[in-house]
C-alpha cells in the first residue's frame, strides 16, 4: 500500500526534481493555459476572425517549456543513475 501511494504521488514529482506541491503549481499552471486555449478555440470556430493563432501559438510555447522542463529531469536522473557525461 505505501509503495503504491509513493509510486502515484511521490515518485514522479521526485523524478523531475520537484517536491509535490511545486510540481502540482506547475501541472495546473499548464492546466489552466489548456483551458483558456480552449475557450480560445471554440470561439474561432465560432468566429473564425478572432484568435487566429493564439491557440497554435501558445501550443508551441508550452511545448517547449515542457520539453526543457523534460529534458532537464532526464538529465538529473542520468546523472543520478552514474551514466551522466560532464562532455569531457
Amino acid at each position: 500500500m505505501s509503495r503504491t501511494l509513493n509510486r502515484l504521488f511521490s515518485d514522479h514529482p521526485r523524478e523531475v526534481g520537484e517536491g509535490y506541491f511545486e510540481h502540482m503549481g506547475h501541472a495546473f499552471s499548464f492546466g489552466f493555459k489548456l483551458l483558456r486555449l480552449s475557450a480560445c478555440a471554440f470561439a474561432h470556430g465560432v468566429v473564425p476572425g478572432v484568435h487566429k493563432t493564439t491557440v497554435s501559438d501558445e501550443i508551441k510555447c508550452m511545448a517547449r517549456d515542457m520539453g526543457s522542463r523534460a529534458d532537464e529531469a532526464r538529465e538529473c536522473r542520468m546523472k543520478d543513475a552514474g551514466v551522466w557525461d560532464p562532455g569531457l
